[in-house]
């Protein structure tokens, strides 16, 4: 395993779709092999297990550029979260935390280069891990995904992370356009790799205390130590973490606020979360080189979030019950559970084999709190204050085998590595109804002297009706091969193919080519070329539900419907059944080591993709005519905005990775470990889908599916530059750490170009101290030790909402809470 914080990043492939292969690599896990001795160990001598099927390749002579990540590194971020520890390490990984955004506040998305979330593929231990039930339907970074949930997995439980930087959709699957994420588990029962570990901070400005304590350990099974037949390890993590507060200050009151006598009630920060986690994985062996071995993981956040003030005026309040208005909450309870069972082992011929099933499922339940049901208030004279709106549910079931083998071939120096294996895998997605108080509407129940009637549903989130419910599934089969060899001592190459079937949207077909050439003994050349697909996810083409959403056209808060493509509202306005993106990737690179203790590698990239799904804008109803027309197709919506997802728009990613690692050895200072890395990532819209003709020809103006906002959240959304400085220091007991980012600007785009806003870059420095005593380390840290802030939200930035108090954007890179104080204290056993 790597040591210290320093990032690891590893070499480039080349692709061939073109070829009579029919498939490429799948994603089992492999056990790592143990580092070389320090002494002799260079800079990118770790042994990593993605993007390949052979058992020896390093980071240095791997065919495509990796990260590997240490526990070490994750903890120096002085984040428990993973997704946020992530976004602090890799320049080329975007985790913004965006507030007042519905479920999204619970399950936050990550971006790898500047591309959708979804076009990231997760993995644990090599297998495909679950994606969340919930689409992000809000103006943020991520719209219109539903990607894994980072954050729903342990840190203490993880051995390393490997972020695959390329294309691998012919290697495992869809998904993988963006790269992949496969997170190694902890293995084995080693005296000293148990710990136990309580940490404790709190905000700059008093606000969002977190408290918690996870911890990992391994016993031995079927014997002691060396005799031991096999291990099984268990890791846990609980923490609470309170809300921030970062609305306007009490001198800047939205109109509401104002007219209630100046008494804030906005909130805008951080949601209260709490979590608990445990996870256990084992091994057994059966017979020889034949072992049993499995993972169980589970995982439940409460999430309270808030969402937009009622004024005591509002049409939307009932002062019989909120004199002073009201601020509504979204409890969200999401879980995740995970279990993997498998049998490997090695035939006495050399084959190597792996046989396993996979069931993993999220559960995102929706409760609204401090909240009311005008409509049925004024029609039945009552109202629950407190509701259960729904649930959203996304399951996957995976059977799988993998084999592979090394063989010696007379032409070639070295022994040609051969993979192949197939997948089943099924795939369920639900949505299950609220209470029937949840979702109660009565057109007839009017606004006295007005025809409008009053707002029906919970407000904040409106229930999940029996119409929008329902169980969708769908299965895939696969199949891959994989061929890769040194075929000489400086050419090294690589080849793989994959067919998929998917019940729904048919079949395709993806290749990859790799190759790398080592010149000199420190320095290296690699590419990749490949092509790959995404299935559109059975959330995005099954999610349902009515939200209150800034509608980005007029500026004002709509009841937002989002309708599945097969709905008859949806299909009203122009919808039509989703094809899977397609995507062309190409990536060149260079390593370059000098002497054992430096390296460096640059990457740069091209990402092409067609048939981009994306979620369209919202299509207003106070068009009269289109109002009309859709009202007389779909009577009865209880809506003033209508979305659905669309292949929408071609896309073109390039961009460039460049990364400096620096070990310095000294005899009575210490040891030093530094890190410079880079990202410049710039993606371009290509073309764009024309607006549905039943959806223009029945409408008074002209109307845009994926206008100049939304196409803003793909190209300026991210930063197009990220930059980040490391270095670690250890002598002794004693180490210290500090970390210097540079996030780039990201701007608003706004129908109108005027009331655009760009949002200046930012320097954040995080630091810590720490001490080790025998079996006890104490840390001390401060994270953004001089307390940035993004750039105010402008009053006139059409995309933001000022007006309701909300001082900082949602695209912000880092978020908006300020200066954090922590303290771990931490006993190994």
């Amino acid at each position: 395993m790597t040591k210290g914080t320093t990032l690891r990043r590893k070499p480039g492939s080349l692709w061939l779709p073109a070829l009579g292969l029919m498939i490429v690599t799948p994603g089992y896990a492999q056990d790592a092999t143990p580092p070389p001795d320090a002494s002799q160990a260079r800079q990118l001598d770790q042994v990593v297990v993605t993007g390949t099927r052979s058992t020896t390749r390093t980071e240095a002579s791997s065919l495509s550029p990796i990260d590997v990540l240490t526990p070490k590194d994750l903890t120096s971020t002085g984040s428990t979260e993973l997704a946020t520890a992530l976004g602090r390490l890799l320049p080329s990984l975007d985790f913004p935390r965006p507030a007042i955004n519905d479920g999204n506040d619970a399950i936050r998305p990550a971006s790898l280069r500047g591309l959708s979330p979804d076009a990231t593929l997760v993995l644990v231990d090599g297998k495909r891990y679950h994606t969340s039930a919930l689409v992000n339907y809000n103006p943020s970074v991520g719209r219109g995904s539903a990607p894994a949930d980072l954050n729903s997995i342990p840190i203490s439980a993880i051995d390393h992370i490997e972020v695959l930087r390329d294309g691998a959709a012919a290697q495992y699957g869809s998904d993988a356009i963006a790269g992949v994420i496969n997170i190694v588990l902890k293995h084995g029962a080693t005296k000293g790799g148990n710990s136990i570990t309580v940490n404790g901070g709190t905000m700059d400005k008093g606000d969002g205390d977190t408290n918690g304590i996870d911890g990992s350990m391994g016993i031995d099974l079927g014997g002691k130590g060396n005799d031991a037949k096999g291990w099984l390890r268990v890791a846990w993590n609980y923490q609470n973490s309170m809300n921030t507060n970062r609305a306007s200050p009490v001198s800047l009151f939205t109109p509401e606020e104002a007219a209630d006598g100046n008494v804030a009630h906005q909130r805008y920060g951080d949601p209260a979360v709490k979590t608990y986690q445990a996870l256990t994985n084992f091994q057994y062996s059966l017979a020889h080189n034949v072992d049993l071995y499995g993972v169980l993981s589970l995982s439940r956040r409460d999430v309270t979030s808030n969402g937009y003030y009622r004024g005591a005026t509002n049409a939307r309040n009932v002062p019989e019950i909120y004199p002073d208005g009201f601020l509504p909450q979204i409890i969200n309870h999401t879980n995740d559970s995970t279990a993997i069972l498998g049998v490997k082992g090695v035939t006495d011929s050399g084959w190597r084999w792996d046989a396993s099933g996979n069931y993993g499922i999220n559960s995102l339940v929706f409760d609204v709190n401090n909240s009311i049901n005008t409509n049925l208030f004024y029609s039945t004279g009552a109202s629950p204050t407190y509701f259960n709106a729904g649930t959203f549910k996304n399951s996957q079931a995976l059977a799988n085998i993998d084999i592979g083998k090394d063989f010696s071939v007379g032409w070639l120096p070295n022994p040609l590595t051969l993979a192949f294996g197939a997948e089943y895998r099924k795939e369920k997605y639900q949505i299950d109804a609220g209470d029937p108080d949840s979702y109660y509407f009565n057109q007839d129940t009017l606004i006295p002297g007005t025809d409008t009637p009053y707002a029906g549903g919970a407000q904040v989130f409106p229930g999940l009706s029996p119409s929008a419910a329902g169980s969708f599934t769908r299965h895939s089969e696969a199949a891959y091969v994989d061929l890769e060899t040194d075929v000489t001592d400086k050419f090294s190459a690589g080849v793989a193919g994959r067919y998929e079937h998917y019940s729904d949207s048919g079949s395709t077909r993806s290749g990859k080519l790799s190759a790398r050439y080592q010149f000199t003994p420190a320095f290296a050349l690699r590419g990749t070329i490949s092509n790959g697909f995404r299935a559109p996810s059975l959330a995005q083409q099954n999610y349902q539900s009515v939200v209150t959403i800034i509608d980005p056209n007029t500026g004002q808060l709509a009841q937002t419907g989002t309708y599945r493509t097969s709905d008859p509202a949806a299909i009203a306005l122009g919808a039509k059944a989703l094809k899977p993106e397609k995507s062309a990737n190409y990536s060149l690179g260079a390593v370059w080591e000098p002497i054992a203790n430096f390296s460096a590698t640059l990457d740069v990239y091209q990402i092409r993709i067609w048939q981009q799904i994306l979620y369209s804008d919202t299509i207003s109803l106070t068009d009269p005519v289109l109002a009309a027309y859709f009202n007389s197709v779909v009577p009865g919506q209880q809506v003033t905005a209508v979305q659905y997802f669309a292949n929408a728009a071609t896309t073109r990613t390039r961009g460039a990775d460049l990364v400096f690692n620096y070990r310095i050895p000294t005899t009575n200072a210490g040891q030093f470990n530094l890190m410079a890395s880079s990202n410049y990532n710039k993606v371009k819209i290509l073309d764009v889908a024309a607006t549905p003709t039943i959806l223009q020809d029945n409408a008074s103006g002209p109307i845009e599916l994926f206008g100049r906002a939304s196409q803003g959240l793909l190209t300026k959304a991210t930063p197009r530059t990220k930059f980040v400085f490391g270095g670690d220091w250890s002598l002794d007991g004693f180490n210290a750490h500090a970390d210097l980012t540079r996030y780039g600007s990201v701007t608003r785009v706004t129908p109108d170009p005027s009331t655009d806003q760009k949002f200046s870059a930012r320097w954040l420095l995080n630091t810590s101290v720490g001490y080790t005593l025998e079996q006890w380390n104490v840390t001390l840290g401060v994270d953004n030790v001089t307390n940035q802030y993004p750039t105010r939200v402008s009053p006139t930035d059409a995309g933001e909402d000022y007006f309701s108090g909300l001082q900082y954007s949602a695209l912000s890179p880092f978020g908006f809470n300020g200066r954090y104080y922590y303290a771990k204290v931490g006993f190994r056993f």
